[in-house]
This record gives C-alpha cells, sequence and structure tokens, in this order.
C-alpha cells in the first residue's frame, strides 16, 4: 500500500476549504442533512449486520442479567439474540397461519420462523433490510413500508400473529391499533417485546408504560401476558458501553493528539470540528449508559389479544 504523506492530506483538505465550489457543496450539503439521515441510518444497520452475523438488531436475552461486560463476547451477544427469539415465539400459538413481522430488521426472526416451518410476512421501511431479506430469504414477502401503510384491505384477517420486536416504539397508536386489528385473524396474538419509559416525559423515543397500557385497553385490547425483562436486556448494554469508553474514546484522543503532533497548523485550523465530534461521541455513549437506561426504561416481553 503506497504511504500517503500528511502535507498531501493538510494539501487536499485546505484546497477544499478555500475552493468556491466546495464550499458551496458543503453548504447544500449541510442544509440537507435531514433528508440524508436516512442513509446514514442505512449505513448504521448494515455496520451492526457485518458485526453480528445473527441478522438480529434487538437487546437479546442474557439469562445471567449480572454477567459482567469483561466476560462477554460478541458470541455470547449472538445468543442472547437468538435467546430473546425463541421467547418471542414460543409464544405463537397459531402455527398454521402466517406471523407478520413488523420491523423486521436483517430477518433473524423470519429465518427462525422458516425453520419451525412457519409463513413469516417481513415488514420495514428500511430498503437495506428488504433488500438483505430479499437476498438471504426469498421466500418470505417483504412489504417495504412502515406498518401503518400496510394495506388492510390486502391482508384482512390474514394473520395468526403479530410481532413488534423492537418495533412498538416507533408505531402510532391510533393508526396502528386498528390496523392490528383488521389483519389479525379472530382469536389472533399481538406479541410485543420493546422497551418503555417507567415515568411521563417530554422524550418520544418510545411509549411511557402506564399511556400504553390505558392506550391500549381504551381500544378494546387485553394484555394476556407480562414479564418485565430489563434486568435481562441490560447486559447488551453495558458491553456496548465498555467497549465505547474504555476503547473508543481513548482511541480518539490517540488519534486527534497524534494528529495534532504530525500537523499542528491543519489541527488548529479543524480544532472546533474535532471538538464537535468528541461532544458528538460522548454524547452518544450517555445515551447508552446502561444505569441511566434501566433507571429510565422498563423492558417487556408482552402478549396482547383482542377482549370479549
Amino acid at each position: 500500500m503506497k504511504k500517503i504523506k500528511a502535507s498531501q492530506v493538510a494539501k487536499t483538505v485546505l484546497s477544499r476549504v478555500v475552493h468556491p465550489k466546495h464550499v458551496v457543496q458543503a453548504i447544500q450539503l449541510q442544509r440537507n442533512r435531514k433528508r440524508a439521515s436516512r442513509s446514514l441510518e442505512d449505513v448504521q444497520l448494515k455496520l451492526f449486520s457485518q458485526v453480528l452475523p445473527s441478522d438480529f438488531l434487538h437487546f437479546g436475552f442474557f439469562e445471567n442479567a449480572d454477567i459482567a461486560p469483561e466476560d462477554m463476547t460478541l458470541n455470547s451477544v449472538v445468543e442472547a439474540q437468538t435467546r430473546y427469539a425463541h421467547l418471542l415465539l414460543d409464544l405463537i400459538v397459531d402455527r398454521d397461519s402466517p406471523v407478520m413481522d413488523v420491523g423486521c430488521g436483517m430477518g433473524g426472526l423470519c429465518r427462525m420462523l422458516l425453520e419451525r416451518g412457519q409463513s413469516p410476512v417481513a415488514v420495514t421501511p428500511d430498503r437495506v433490510q428488504v433488500k438483505n431479506i430479499q437476498e438471504k430469504y426469498p421466500s418470505v414477502p417483504v412489504i417495504g413500508s412502515k406498518f401503518e401503510q400496510v394495506d388492510a384491505k390486502q391482508y384482512e384477517q390474514m394473520f395468526g400473529t403479530v410481532i413488534t420486536s423492537e418495533s412498538l416504539q416507533y408505531l402510532k397508536l391510533d393508526k396502528a391499533l386498528p390496523l392490528l386489528n383488521r389483519i389479525l385473524k379472530k382469536g389472533g396474538k399481538w406479541i410485543a417485546c420493546d422497551f418503555f419509559y417507567r415515568e411521563p416525559t417530554h422524550e418520544k423515543s418510545c411509549h411511557v408504560w402506564q399511556e400504553f397500557v390505558s392506550k391500549v385497553e381504551s381500544e378494546g385490547w387485553a394484555i394476556t401476558f407480562q414479564r418485565d425483562i430489563t434486568a435481562h436486556a441490560a447486559p447488551t448494554l453495558r458491553f456496548v458501553h465498555m467497549w465505547a469508553t474504555r476503547f473508543g474514546i481513548p482511541l480518539m484522543h490517540f488519534a486527534f493528539h497524534k494528529f495534532q503532533k504530525k500537523q499542528p497548523g491543519l489541527h488548529h485550523l479543524l480544532h472546533d470540528a474535532l471538538r464537535s465530534l468528541e461532544s458528538l461521541a460522548s454524547h452518544g455513549i450517555s445515551l447508552i449508559d446502561p444505569a441511566a437506561f434501566v433507571a429510565k426504561h422498563q423492558y417487556m416481553l408482552l402478549t396482547l389479544e383482542r377482549a370479549n
């Protein structure tokens, strides 16, 4: 591999900083950053699928809830994700009717349904997920849209089971609950596994537990099974948090320090940008702080049915 000199990098960066065309393009990209956020999420999902080859994107379920992150491996996370999927599948009663997997991720649950001789239908608006499932599991029909946009007439009373695994948090209940009622067969089950806020909050990343319970009951649903699995999902957060704090941040500081030594002038020009990157990384790590997450959230495994 040809060695690239630091002076060449500095020259390239500076030429873009002062060139009018690149300045205009930078402004346009900044203005359109919200439109580009979808593609960035696609890249994140692709990264997760490469790091964890299980085709799952959820927290997983650890039998030993007290396992130390230092004792965990990527294989143990994959095993926990598979164990989590078995918890969902074991709640299925109607094994003959199709199963809708809402927010199907990379298709791991669909794969396990196929292995059990069942008929999954995947739902996801994400084009990376759609492509992955079509390539790896071509027999699985994929609905490439948000759940609320699914054609109720086309799937009227078709499914014996609908599963929302870490996708319930994204659903708009006013639209999702009537749709669930239409596509489920009489006596069908809705299996949900997701985290909720313990207390009311202005944050919107998931539903508030008591508000969710009140909403589904008012719409004629009954929670027929529930299990709090918060402690069993938390080890994954502890594992990720450990790697971020012990390796990610120190490596970033090392890279910045080396950059400053090698190219002090360029480092000075990019000082604010590098500080912003550091702040962004620190904020991201704070969002996955295990103690803070557990204090604010509860992770619930649920079965819901239409009340008689």
